[in-house]
This record gives structure tokens, sequence and C-alpha cells, in this order.
């Protein structure tokens, strides 16, 4: 009966590893029944070892599966998958440019920073963040930080 339970295990485990080469489900289903099968013949022959069986069981489905994502990742489908280049700023990955001319610019709160809201630099409206206070509309703020399209903004004192 055990050798039953080893040739199910192994030849479960063989189909669980082809399903990454040969996608479609079937062999994945087919390969989950023979693993789920040889625990349930394993538990029944041996039910004081069941706990054991199972956790055996189990590790090696997630070995198996692990194996069959490293074996995915280097053919040439897999390949196909992964990202091969990089996103790089000077080719043009880049959501919103960082104007540098903010750093330490002064200007007037235009909507209460809460701690989001607008400002007015030199008659131009931009989206900031206060550095944690709530700021109402008026006041004079300084910017403390710009990186992309995040710009905080600190108070000045009067």
């Amino acid at each position: 009966m055990m050798g039953w339970v080893v040739v199910l295990y192994v030849a479960g485990l063989v189909l669980i590893l082809a399903e990454f080469i040969v996608p479609g489900m079937i062999c994945g289903i087919l390969g989950a029944s023979f693993v789920l099968a040889s625990g349930a013949i394993a538990c029944h022959t041996y039910p004081d070892y069941a706990l054991f069986i199972v956790l055996g069981e189990a590790i090696g489905v997630l070995i198996a599966i692990a194996i069959g994502m490293y074996m995915l990742s280097r053919t040439r489908a897999g390949k196909t998958l992964i990202l091969q280049s990089s996103q790089q700023a000077n080719a043009g990955w880049v959501a919103h440019e960082t104007d540098r001319s903010l750093m330490g610019a002064t200007g007037e709160v235009y909507s209460a920073l809460r701690p989001a809201g607008m400002i007015m630099i030199d008659g131009k409206r931009i989206d900031a963040v206060s550095d944690g206070a709530f700021i109402d509309k008026g006041t004079r703020v300084r910017v403390i930080e710009a990186s992309g399209s995040r710009v905080v903004v600190e108070q000045v004192d009067a």
C-alpha cells in the first residue's frame, strides 16, 4: 500500500511541475488530485502520523511550486512575462518633473493646508502639503521639500 502512496505523490509533484511548462490547468488539477489521494491513503493507513503526512506533502508541494516558478522564469515564454528594461528618468519615465526653483521659495496659502491644499508662489497655484500642522488661508509659507509633484511647506514665522 505504501508503494502506491509514494507513486501517487511523486506523480502528483511531476504533474504540478508540468503545469508550469504546459499551462492549461489539466496537469495542475491532476497533480493536486494525485497528491490529495496519496495523502488520504497514507492518513487512512497510518492515522497516528496524519499530521506529519499532511505537513510533509504540503511542504513538498510548496517546494515543487517554487521550483516551477524558477523554471518558468528561465524559459523563453517566461522571459516574455518579465520586463527586461528599466524605466529611466532620462528616457521620459517620470510622472512629474521636480521644480528645483521652488526650494526655499515663499508664498501664501491659497486654500487651507489640512495638511494638503493649495499655495500661491509668484502668481502660480501649486498643490502642497504642510509639514504636519494645519495652516490657515492667507498665512505665509516656505517650501522645504520639492520632489516630483510633492511640495512640502512650513509656516514662516511672522
